[in-house]
């Protein structure tokens, strides 16, 4: 999934994708989308992304938890008070659940070593 995929699901999800002008530039939203991207990459300890055309290494969990993320602080710039505390609520909930991921751990006795002196 590229920048400009979260891009559009983000605009989608903030109901921006067909506004009529209501104050929303796109032009000004696409310079300011790697930025606000990156917060969240940063919050999710994804790698960044350098512009919209590249590629985000994450996971889909991470890829769900990022759009929600980046539709949360761009109703936080614009303004948009309810649809900011929905998307705070849904992205910390989608947050905790990318940064609790448990991994396998190999059960192991540990060993002493005797040094020759």
């Amino acid at each position: 999934m590229t920048g400009y995929d979260i891009y559009n699901r983000v605009l989608n999800l903030s109901g921006k994708r067909h506004t009529v002008d209501d104050g929303f530039s796109e032009q000004i939203m696409l310079e300011r989308m790697p930025d606000i991207i990156n917060q969240i990459c940063f919050d999710l300890k994804i790698p960044a992304v350098k512009a919209l055309e590249n590629e985000i290494n994450a996971t889909e969990p991470q890829i769900d938890a990022l759009c929600y993320g980046t539709a949360m602080l761009l109703s936080l710039s614009e303004g948009e008070t309810e649809k900011n505390r929905l998307f705070t609520q849904i992205y910390n909930a989608k947050r905790a659940a990318v940064l609790s991921e448990t991994q396998k751990i190999q059960d192991s006795l540990p060993t002493v070593s005797y040094g020759v002196d």
